[in-house]
C-alpha cells in the first residue's frame, strides 16, 4: 500500500522545491499537488475574510475530487492528474504538497507523515515576493511592467487584510501536529535528505 507524505509550510516556505527534490531521493516516489484540486483562492478576498471571521474552520473548504483521488492511490489504483490528465500511478511513496497537513478531515485518513517546513513569516514573504519580481523581471523587453507591479501591489494590500492572518491560523493548527518539523532556512537538498531518512526509517 503506498504512503502519502504531506509537505506542509506557509507561502514561500518551498514546499513545490522540497516535494519534487524528496521524490528524487526518495527514488520510488509520485508527486501530488493540493493547488492542482483547491478552487479557494479562486474566490473573491472576501470569502476568505469572513472565514477568518467565522472561526477559520478548515473542515469548511471544499476540494472537489482530492480525497477520491488520494483514497484511489492508497489503494493502488491509478488516478487521471486532474491538470494535466495524465496518468499518475501509485508507487512507493506519494509526496503530497499539503499546505494543511491533516487538519482538513476529509482527506486526513489518507495521509500516513506530515512534515512541516518552519520559516519565520517575514523570510517567507520574501521568498514570495522575490519568485514574483523575478518572474516580471524575465518578462520581454518592452513588457507592460505596471500592471505586474499593479498585481503586486494588490498582493500586498491582500496580505495585509487577510493572507498573513491565514498564514498565522496555519502555522498555529498544523505545525504543533506535524510528525517532522524541518528548517526552511535549508537549501531544499538538504531538507529533502533529512526528510528522506525520516521517512525510510518511519515507513520502510
Amino acid at each position: 500500500m503506498p504512503h502519502i507524505i504531506a509537505i506542509a509550510g506557509p507561502v514561500g516556505s518551498g514546499k513545490t522545491s522540497l516535494t519534487r527534490v524528496l521524490a528524487q531521493c526518495l527514488d520510488d516516489a509520485a508527486t501530488l499537488y493540493f493547488d492542482d484540486y483547491e478552487r479557494i483562492t479562486h474566490n473573491p478576498a472576501g470569502d476568505l475574510v469572513q472565514w477568518l471571521q467565522q472561526g477559520a474552520d478548515i473542515n469548511s473548504f471544499v476540494i472537489p475530487g482530492l480525497a477520491d483521488d488520494l483514497a484511489r492511490l492508497k489503494q493502488g489504483e491509478s488516478i487521471v492528474h486532474p491538470a494535466t490528465g495524465a496518468t499518475l500511478h501509485p508507487r512507493k511513496y506519494i509526496i503530497f504538497e499539503m499546505p494543511l497537513g491533516k487538519e482538513h478531515g476529509e482527506t486526513a485518513p489518507f495521509i500516513d507523515l506530515v512534515l512541516w517546513i518552519d520559516l519565520p513569516a517575514d523570510l517567507a514573504l520574501t521568498r514570495k515576493l522575490r519568485e514574483y519580481t523575478g518572474d516580471f523581471l524575465a518578462r520581454p523587453v518592452g513588457n507592460d511592467y505596471r500592471s505586474s507591479l499593479a498585481w503586486l501591489h494588490n498582493y500586498l494590500d491582500n496580505y495585509q487584510l487577510f493572507i498573513g492572518d491565514v498564514l498565522a491560523v496555519q502555522r498555529e493548527r498544523i505545525a504543533p501536529h506535524a510528525d517532522l518539523r524541518l528548517d526552511g532556512r535549508d537549501a531544499p537538498e538538504r531538507m529533502a535528505q533529512q526528510a528522506a531518512a525520516f521517512v525510510r526509517a518511519t515507513l520502510p
